[in-house]
This record gives C-alpha cells, structure tokens and sequence, in this order.
C-alpha cells in the first residue's frame, strides 16, 4: 500500500486523519480505510483517472451535506448518516469542510476513551 495519494485534498485529509488518538490506516475494497481501533471513520480512495472519493460518517453536519447536495452533484448524503464526495483534481472541494467532516466522523466513531483525549 503506497504512503501517499497524489492528489493534494487526500493527501491532506490522510495526514490529517492520521492526527487523531490510536488510528491506523488500512486497505477497504479500493479505499484506504482510517480507524480508531476497530471503528472506521473514513475512507479515501483515488482511481488512476485521477477520480477522488471520500466517504465519512456525519451527525450534527449530515443536514449541511444534505443541502450541499442540492446544489453540488459531488456530494452525496444517505439516511444512516454516510457522506460520499467525488471529485478530480480539476474541482477540488473545500478542504476546510473536509477537515471539520472527518474530524466529526472520528467523534461520532470513536471509542468514547479516545474522544476524551481530543
């Protein structure tokens, strides 16, 4: 498994994810999979055409994403809760959000003794 994407949004997004409390990184499907011990919070994935996915569980921002949705075909919000955003290098999406997105799933996934020490 490669220490890299080469995209710079999942690029940063594993570096970011890799901050939290007891994460590790492992291999989904074709995604790279983040967890805080058994609990997975996040999955990233690019493919060689350059295409980009983000996968992550929301709670209090699930209506945000929602919304997003409405006016961005590159989201995609589900009922239980799972976001989905699509993108290439040539429309990347708001890293900021994105932070604040995986930062949520890890609080919401977490083991609760891991949370505490954020």
């Amino acid at each position: 498994m490669s220490e890299h994407f080469s995209n710079p949004v999942t690029s940063a997004l594993r570096a970011y994810a890799t901050t939290f409390p007891e994460v590790s990184e492992g291999a989904s499907c074709v995604n790279r999979a983040f967890k805080a011990r058994k609990k997975n919070f996040l999955f990233v994935g690019e493919k060689d055409d350059g295409s980009c996915k983000v996968m992550l569980k929301l709670g209090p921002s699930l209506a945000d994403a929602v919304e997003l949705s409405r006016v961005d075909s590159r989201v995609e919000a589900g009922k239980s809760g799972w976001a989905t955003i699509r993108f290439g290098a040539s429309e990347p999406p708001d890293l900021a959000l994105l932070k604040r997105w995986v930062d949520e799933s890890y609080r919401l996934l977490a083991p609760k003794s891991l949370v505490k020490l954020l």
